[in-house]
């Protein structure tokens, strides 16, 4: 799928791809190795795809709505309207940064951290609604750990006490660092309960070495809704404290929309361009790493300049250079905490990356790292064959 195809979602701690065709080729976070990465490579990358069953003559929109980054893409098609949302939540409340240090008796503190993780849920959520007609669509989750270098293990675990809407399995994928689960929710609308969407997931080996994945079909009539999440695999016990529910979905979106409604509000800008320049605002604040104040230059890595050719580097890191242009932006513009926060990141750089000379690095990571050691995916074909 070419670049141009897909839409990003973010939660300026993560990143992913969305494609047209209803595919998340693309899924890392800013600091940790992905699990999807089918568009560097279409056979071990791993992808995570819902899309109508069948070889339908589809038209396809994808669009993010009003003031927020909840992606939608739509399948029309003569028997039914199918609409996929993608997002990852955030709390309806002002982001909170890293507090920077402060001076005490000559030594150098930090205030504990007020970074909102224990509110902010990781998790990504892909909603599936039928706008009109029945629809049958599928629903295809193959991980690729670590850059689809990590072998893993797929389980389809029963859920025994599963609240009303949940689903009644829930997938367990375990490599050697990371253990992911996937739930699913079910809006019946206002059918009743016997004509429900049927959710069942089961193992399919695409042939990689590196592990199962799992595969369902499921059909929603008008008015009907499944969801899927994606999250860290908890603790058995903190498990089973957490129902995830139509409920608690509807809840996350309407709170993530208000996030990102309420953040593109304090905009200055109010000329003619004001959808675009917003547009363009909303991709920027998900370049920022929230917990340190850095800046990404992209949120991708292994995309080269040209096709066939070098420079697809790993982009997921701190230019001083580039984030000076995003700066001078959003303080234009009005987002004067997302320039504090950087100068808070920029300062520690001054007081603990220096140079010999006494000069700064070009680059640091997301955590102000200036150890940056350099590997070669060479197991993976590139974007449209281009290697490392």
């Amino acid at each position: 799928m070419p670049i141009e195809h897909y839409g990003l979602i973010g939660n300026m701690r993560t990143s992913a791809l969305v494609a047209t065709d209803g595919g998340l080729d693309f899924m890392p976070e800013f600091d940790s190795p992905s699990v999807f990465c089918r568009i560097l490579d279409k056979n071990k990358g791993g992808h995570f795809t819902i899309s109508p069953a069948g070889d339908l003559n589809l038209t396809t929109k994808q669009q993010y709505l009003p003031s927020s980054n909840i992606l939608q893409t739509r399948f029309l098609h003569e028997d039914g309207v199918l609409n996929l949302l993608d997002f990852f939540p955030r709390p309806n409340t002002k982001s909170v940064h890293v507090n920077p240090a402060v001076e005490m008796n000559g030594t150098t503190n930090r205030r504990p951290s007020l970074d909102p993780r224990t509110q902010l849920k990781k998790w990504l959520v892909r909603r599936v609604e039928c706008i009109r007609g029945t629809v049958d669509f599928s629903v295809e989750v193959f991980p690729a750990f670590n850059y689809a270098q990590d072998k893993h293990t797929t389980e389809i675990a029963s859920q025994e006490h599963a609240h009303s809407g949940e689903a009644s399995q829930r997938i367990i994928f375990r490599s050697e660092k990371l253990s992911l689960e996937l739930n699913a929710t079910i809006d019946c609308g206002d059918a009743p309960e016997d004509d429900c969407p049927l959710v069942r997931f089961k193992r399919k080996d695409q042939g990689c070495s590196l592990g199962e994945g799992v595969i369902a079909k499921i059909r929603l009539k008008e008015g009907q809704a499944v969801s899927f999440v994606l999250r860290d695999h908890p603790p058995d016990e903190q498990s089973r404290q957490e129902h995830i529910t139509s409920e608690l979905i509807d809840q996350i979106q309407k709170d993530t929309s208000s996030f990102w409604f309420n953040w593109i509000s304090r905009s200055k800008y109010k000329g003619r361009w004001r959808e675009v320049v917003n547009r363009s605002l909303m991709i920027l604040k998900m370049l920022t790493f929230e917990p340190t104040g850095a800046i990404i230059a992209a949120p991708t890595f292994s995309l080269p300049e040209d096709f066939g050719g070098g420079r697809n580097w790993d982009y997921r890191f701190s230019w001083v250079r580039d984030s000076s242009f995003t700066i001078y932006i959003l303080l234009r513009m009005g987002f004067s905490e997302e320039a504090e926060a950087y100068m808070n990141f920029i300062s520690d750089r001054f007081r603990y990356s220096r140079t010999p000379d006494g000069g700064l690095p070009i680059m640091f990571s997301i955590h102000g790292d200036t150890d940056l050691p350099e590997i070669e995916l060479t197991h993976l074909d590139g974007y449209r064959g281009s290697k490392p």
